[in-house]
């Protein structure tokens, strides 16, 4: 995977967790069940995964056991890095934290400014 579709893939993942950071905050954490992407659950991708999880209630301890497991797997170090991001995400948005916060952890995994990530934020 080359720089620019690490970059992609990461802007991709923040993006949606923080879309859904938003939905849930507004509408409840059951309302996320409705978007979970079966196809990639059914393939293990530790977002969809991770959500299905929370939605079923299962408590925080057990949900990051289970995507640690998961990402401990992977061989390659930009893969498991962008699978760390998924699984930072998911736990962020069991535990209700505000999406700025969630942006500025996410962020915290890649070399792009916070300045940056907080526009992109902004423009969701």
């Amino acid at each position: 995977m080359n720089s620019e579709d690490f970059v992609k893939e990461y802007h991709e993942i923040a993006e949606r967790a923080l879309k859904l950071a938003e939905k849930a905050r507004r509408e409840g954490f059951l309302v996320i069940d409705e978007l979970i992407d079966e196809d990639k659950y059914d393939q293990r991708d530790v977002m969809e995964l991770g959500l299905r999880l929370v939605v079923d209630g299962l408590d925080s301890a057990f949900v990051d056991k289970v995507l640690t497991n998961i990402i401990n797997l992977e061989t390659d170090t930009e893969i498991k890095v962008l699978k760390t991001i998924k699984k930072e995400a998911v736990l962020s948005l069991q535990a209700g934290k505000n999406p700025r916060l969630i942006a500025v952890l996410l962020n915290s995994y890649v070399n792009i400014e916070n300045e940056y990530a907080m526009k992109q934020y902004n423009r969701l």
